[in-house]
């Protein structure tokens, strides 16, 4: 069997209701065919979540967006040994060593989802003007150059295509957009597929696996929303 790999990437599930794109790591680990594709395995994330409703204890995966702790988690955890969500096996979108983009080192800049899928990147650099372009099917955004706008110990926020395609699905439906944080860690919560047309109060995280924070009234959760505040020809 091959030994999994510890690589600098952006990773997504290719079915969730829910992502983790403001990330503690920039690193991903797990078994990659190549430098990007649909179909990579990746290592289960887990960490303590609370109980389910019968007084259990969970656990919650951030790498797959879903809970253990279930009788079948139990069992399997007792034929295989590991901890493993029930997505374990699960293929998943990646990018490897994808380029870190720091926007306050640029002016003019521009974000578009291409028909295709494809995130476009247009800016100017403040050291002598070149143009920087880039199309790519996931972002990574350096948090550092974003004081403030995300708690401190989120080294970088992935724009990846599930989380692009919600907002500008979002957009397109005139939902109401805003980013709600997790009343429990105060990461970002995300929404996607049906649930970024569902404009919703209670928000699950995708970071932690707390699934009783409120946002004031009934909206499309997204940190890519902060973003396109801040630099308004972004999307």
């Amino acid at each position: 069997m091959l030994t999994p790999l510890t690589l600098p990437g952006i990773c997504w599930p290719l079915q969730a209701s829910t992502g983790d794109l403001a990330v503690t790591t920039s690193h991903i680990t797990g078994h990659f065919r190549a430098g990007a594709g649909l179909d990579a395995i990746v290592l289960c994330d887990l960490l303590p979540a609370g109980k389910f409703r019968n007084g259990a204890a969970r656990h919650w995966c951030r790498t797959h967006q879903c809970y253990w702790g279930t009788q079948a988690d139990l069992a399997d955890r007792q034929t295989t040994q590991p901890m493993r969500c029930r997505q374990h096996a699960s293929p998943m979108g990646y990018v490897l060593y994808p380029e870190l983009f720091d926007p306050m080192q640029f002016h003019a800049t521009t974000l578009r989802l291409g028909p295709d899928g494809v995130l476009q990147l247009r800016a100017r650099a403040d050291d002598g003007g070149a143009l920087l372009a880039r199309d790519t099917a996931a972002l990574a955004i350096d948090c550092r150059a974003l004081p403030g706008l995300f708690p401190p110990d989120i080294v970088q926020l992935n724009i990846t295509p599930p989380a692009a395609q919600a907002l500008a699905a979002a957009l397109q439906a005139g939902a109401p957009l805003d980013c709600s944080d997790c009343a429990r860690c105060g990461h970002p919560h995300l929404d996607l597929g049906s649930f970024a047309l569902a404009p919703h109060r209670r928000h699950s995280c995708g970071h932690c696996g707390h699934d009783a924070s409120h946002s004031a009234t009934a909206i499309v959760s997204t940190p890519l929303w902060r973003l396109r505040q801040r630099y308004t020809q972004w999307f």
